[in-house]
């Protein structure tokens, strides 16, 4: 019987939107979309892992588990050894660069970060911060990940107006999963050459798409892709 040790983590509940269908579809060679997308999700977080420094306590690395569709992600959410940790940032980075990972091959993200108690194994994971990031999942109808109310006001205690990690947006405060700065390609341009990208896969899905409810989100992300690209005045060329 284990034995149950809840601390203070933050918490972050990832879902890959798409997914059903792909499940559905994959019969002949459709089943190698499946695979394309298993791979990436069982992929994600440890190839993430491994560009963290070796200077970084192993404790402070997020845990993650992958099931299903769905990524689940905690951290301590301070640090005794390192008066700089911020358990909320690191997995806000790491939702902003899945979000990257995802965009790049044409799926959207969807997802809900929550602090509080909550124990963590390589297996399972109990508590009720992980709920509140599962629920708020489960209530957002937008390709986004929100920040509860918690995790919010720990969020905005720490980081003053300059810091775009987090914005409101459409009156929900959530990870600005397009912030250019996780985009992992070090070449010359990279945000405009990705935002294009981004701009063409969108333009692409909502042309092809025959679901409304699933255009919609396509839809509402490619505003929130323009809304960026004005913020930061980038120059994308379609």
């Amino acid at each position: 019987m284990p034995k149950i040790t809840f601390e203070d983590r933050a918490v972050a509940f990832i879902d890959v939107l798409g997914f059903k269908s792909v499940v559905e579809n994959a019969t002949g060679t459709n089943l190698n979309f499946l695979e394309e997308l298993v791979a990436t999700l069982e992929a994600a977080v440890p190839g993430l892992d491994g560009t963290v420094s070796s200077t970084v306590p192993k404790e402070l690395i997020p845990k993650h588990i992958s099931i299903s569709d769905s990524i689940i992600l905690s951290a301590p959410l301070a640090s005794s050894k390192m008066s700089s940790y911020c358990g909320l940032s690191i997995l806000i980075m790491r939702a902003i660069q899945l979000t990257h990972i995802f965009l790049a091959k044409g799926y959207l993200i969807r997802g809900g970060i929550s602090i509080g108690q909550v124990w963590h194994t390589d297996s399972n994971i109990v508590g009720p911060a992980y709920q509140d990031a599962y629920l708020l999942e489960t209530k957002t109808g937008s390709p986004r990940i929100e920040l509860s109310e918690k995790a919010k006001e720990y969020w905005l205690q720490r980081n003053d107006g300059s810091n775009s990690m987090c914005l409101n947006y459409r009156e929900r405060f959530m990870v600005n999963g397009l912030h250019d700065y996780y985009i992992q390609d070090g070449t010359h341009g990279v945000a405009e050459k990705a935002f294009k990208g981004y701009k063409n896969t969108i333009e692409q899905k909502i042309a092809s798409e025959v679901v409304d409810s699933v255009q919609y989100k396509w839809w509402w992300f490619g505003e929130f892709l323009n809304s960026e690209i004005e913020r930061n005045q980038f120059i994308v060329h379609t």
